[in-house]
């Protein structure tokens, strides 16, 4: 078959498909228990190898954070400006971390991501927790860099349980706008993986090897 009639025949059927009806979109939302969506959220991202601290204060949330650092044996950090628990960076530079910052330099920007090569740890606020799959939703923008979740060997996300949902699709639900007021948006499920020819999975080749969610109420 020459490309022509190949062509041809694809625009055919797309002419006379018929599309499958669109799903119910409800008007409200069943509502959810936050403590049975919590334990769900900690055992599902349990086993997609993050580990999961708390629920604490938000008082608490520094002690914990620098608790982690010192157990990764951590130098040197990068974070986010606004995360859901203040203090966390001054718990940090605290303990003798290095504080990286990551504002980018425009006229400097290949020896400022270089900069990041040896960052020890990351951490992030997360907008919203996923149940179904103990996934942490980031939202990127000025002073919530990227790079902070995806260099660092380790990283941290801080969230608060009252963004604890079901699933993404009711997330979205609630948060209609959410992809038009942000740069980016990335679902993280536990530590990277890849798996290899001999179908070994392997953590943190393309990103951190350690996931750590600290939950806040």
């Amino acid at each position: 078959m020459d490309r022509d009639q190949f062509l041809g025949r694809v625009a055919a059927a797309v002419r006379t498909a018929d599309l499958p009806p669109p799903s119910v979109v409800w008007d409200r939302l069943p509502e959810t228990d936050v403590e049975d969506l919590v334990m769900l959220f900690r055992q599902r991202a349990i086993d997609v190898n993050a580990v999961v601290h708390g629920p604490m204060g938000k008082h608490g949330a520094p002690r914990a954070v620098a608790g982690i650092a010192a157990g990764h044996r951590s130098r040197s950090f990068v974070a986010w400006d606004d995360l859901p628990s203040s203090g966390v960076s001054s718990a940090l530079t605290a303990a003798g971390l290095e504080r990286v910052v990551d504002r980018m330099d425009n006229e400097n920007r290949l020896d400022h991501q270089l900069e990041y090569r040896d960052l020890d740890l990351g951490i992030t606020g997360a907008v919203a927790g996923l149940a179904e799959s103990g996934s942490v939703i980031l939202s990127h923008g000025p002073g919530r860099a990227r790079m902070v979740s995806l260099i660092p060997e380790v990283h941290v996300a801080l969230l608060d349980v009252a963004n604890m949902h079901w699933t993404l699709s009711e997330w979205a639900h609630r948060n209609p706008n959410a992809a038009i007021e942000t740069a980016n948006l990335v679902v993280v499920t536990g530590p990277s993986r890849t798996g290899d020819i001999e179908m070994k999975l392997n953590l943190g080749v393309h990103g951190p090897r350690h996931v750590h969610i600290v939950l806040i109420k």
